[in-house]
């Protein structure tokens, strides 16, 4: 008990981060079952209460676990995150009478090298573990929305547009891509499933390669090799990585870019931005960063985010310039350049104005189902024109744990955004708690570790409750009438079943299935992370690294649905996956020390092990 008492105190300082923890997610697990939060309920408080008790209990318990094993770490191998030095790295290869003596050893033995041939070799060791789950998800697993992406490849009329046109609603980039290696797939074989399966497996290794980056940075920056093996071992033995990295969908292609192009930004905060005037870098990192805006939306705001968010670091000022005309020139390269000139060549439909406003359409649409009434003509004309959906259909057509319903695939160029705006503004002030309830409803999946699967409104709350948990599809889910005619949904085979089987394995076992909640990975390890870095008071270049990981978090709030609804073919584990991935890796970073120097990480030669000086002397 003294114990305990001792850890609180501690943590006196930020203890208001554990605490506005749980009243959010007692807020959000209320939410969650119910569609609406009643303030003047006191189970609501009690709730509230009982998470933010546990939260200040556990976050003071797990950094000094955390800090303890660091300790430990600094006894065995010298200060983490300090430059590996010939007295204190140990090698990842064996010298040469080493690796013939074992040679078993060494073909399995991970390198941990930020080189080409080291990350190829690494990532074909990680492929080997997945390959189990490649073949027998056999032909692989394409979402309901991936199959009208590639449909449109193969030109038929998706989305309400014209065959051969290509809708940017779902990205471009995602779209030929899918559709090329699937195209090459069947017109070697004759079979679509074939060409399925090849995008499965590359996709899957592509995966195995920016994991691989990852694991090589953290290693190259000191990372022991107890937290960098556990690390490794959870990256190659836990299913959903595998499952996820074979499924084929813009979230998980996004989350291959992201990855990838992450290493890099910590290698440009470790130099103090000193690599981006390095033209092998800045190549790399524009390209890796366009790759990141074009698989999905929301990337290119996480990325332009996060480089001018480097203006306030203690950084020179031409290294800062640099970044932010790197992210205004690639912002403006996928926002006008591509629709101004390369869609109208290819064919391409720009997405629809309102896919980044959903939230908010489903903020007035609560309005809308709640007070139909209560608007003036003034700001319901505003509405009709800009929204896909009328006042009148919006408040019929309401369900609190999505918003597709109110939203649809509709594009619709008329009305003005600034009106919609002071709209949207003015509603907003009449009824604020609707559009708070709006909100918290539709993201509670997020915020809970029970929901409700309810498409309807229909009984009265509370809903049926189902577990919040990472449920990645494990057999196709495809259109009928699109993709669906080329390659029919089948029963799931024995395989699958398989799969899925291991899977709710995972989601029942105690402890092992607190890794499998959505909560956890989009929520509560951010916050705590965030916790441990003011506990250790760190300097900006440790907050910076963790800015990318923190901008996916909150961009992550703006989804359309983070409930597994009944009847839907959208499951919200891929929307969190990027979280599950980035968060595993932010726990590697947090157990490094704070020294890096102006090069960034290096690894000096011993026993025959050559590493990389220099990111753009060794991959680039």
């Amino acid at each position: 008990m003294c114990r305990v008492i001792a850890l609180a105190r501690s943590s006196r300082r930020v203890i208001w981060l554990p605490v506005c923890l749980g009243l959010v997610m007692g807020v959000g697990g209320y939410s969650a079952t119910r569609g609406a939060v009643a303030f003047g309920d006191p189970a609501l408080y009690v709730q509230c209460l009982v998470y933010a008790a546990v939260f200040c209990l556990v976050f003071p318990l797990l950094f000094s676990l955390q800090e303890r094993f660091k300790e430990r770490c600094v006894e065995r191998t010298g200060e983490p995150g300090a430059e590996p030095s010939a007295g204190t790295v140990e090698t990842v290869a064996e010298t040469g009478a080493e690796t013939r003596a074992v040679p078993r050893r060494a073909l399995v033995r991970f390198e941990h090298v930020l080189h080409a041939p080291n990350l190829l070799r690494d990532a074909s060791r990680m492929f080997v573990c997945w390959v189990p789950y490649v073949i027998l998800l056999y032909p692989g697993i394409l979402y309901w929305d991936t199959g009208d992406q590639v449909a449109q490849f193969f030109g038929m009329a998706v989305f309400g547009q014209e065959p051969g046109q290509i809708w940017n609603h779902h990205p471009f980039l995602d779209t030929y891509f899918y559709g090329s290696v699937i195209w090459l797939g069947h017109a070697v074989s004759g079979h679509y499933e074939v060409g399925v399966f090849l995008l499965s497996a590359l996709h899957a290794f592509l995966a195995c390669v920016a994991v691989s980056a990852l694991l090589a940075y953290l290693r190259g920056r000191g990372l022991a090799r107890g937290p960098l093996s556990g690390i490794t071992a959870a990256f190659c033995f836990f299913p959903v990585f595998p499952i996820m990295f074979a499924s084929i969908v813009k979230d998980t292609t996004f989350t291959i870019a992201l990855v990838a192009w992450f290493v890099m930004y910590l290698l440009l905060v470790d130099s103090q931005l000193a690599r981006i005037v390095r033209p092998g870098f800045l190549i790399g990192f524009v390209v890796l960063l366009l790759l990141v805006a074009l698989t999905k939306s929301v990337g290119m705001y996480v990325m332009v985010v996060a480089l001018l968010l480097l203006v306030v670091g203690r950084y020179k000022a031409r290294f800062k310039t640099v970044c932010v005309a790197v992210a205004i020139g690639c912002f403006a390269f996928v926002s006008v350049v591509l629709p101004k000139t390369v869609f109208p060549r290819l064919n391409i439909v720009p997405g629809e104005r309102q896919a980044a406003i959903v939230v908010p359409i489903q903020m007035v649409a609560r309005v809308a189902h709640a007070n139909p009434s209560d608007v003036i003509d003034g700001e319901k004309q505003a509405l009709n024109e800009y929204l896909p959906m009328s006042w009148d259909e919006m408040g019929e057509k309401y369900v609190p744990f999505t918003t597709d319903p109110v939203t649809g695939y509709a594009i619709k160029d008329t009305g003005s955004v600034v009106d919609f705006a002071k709209a949207w503004l003015s509603i907003g002030l009449k009824h604020p708690r609707a559009y708070v309830q709006a909100f918290i409803s539709v993201e509670s999946g997020w915020l809970a570790f029970n929901g409700a699967p309810a498409n309807n409104v229909e009984p009265q709350a509370p809903y049926p409750e189902i577990a919040l948990q990472y449920q990645p599809l494990t057999s196709n889910a495809l259109n009928p009438t699109t993709f669906g005619k080329l390659m029919p949904n089948v029963e799931p085979s024995r395989a699958q079943a398989a799969v899925k089987g291991l899977v709710r394995v995972l989601q029942d076992i105690p402890i092992v299935n607190v890794l499998m909640y959505l909560t956890v990975w989009a929520l509560i390890v951010p916050v705590y992370l965030l916790y441990a870095l003011i506990r250790r008071n760190l300097r900006r270049d440790d907050v910076m690294r963790f800015v990318p990981y923190w901008l996916v978090m909150a961009f992550l709030f703006l989804c359309p649905v983070t409930i597994q609804l009944q009847n839907d073919h959208s499951s919200p584990t891929r929307y969190a996956f990027s979280m599950l991935v980035m968060g595993v890796a932010m726990i590697g970073v947090s157990l490094l020390g704070t020294k890096a120097d102006g090069n960034g990480p290096q690894i000096q030669q011993k026993r025959g092990f050559c590493c990389f000086r220099g990111l753009d002397r060794g991959l680039w």
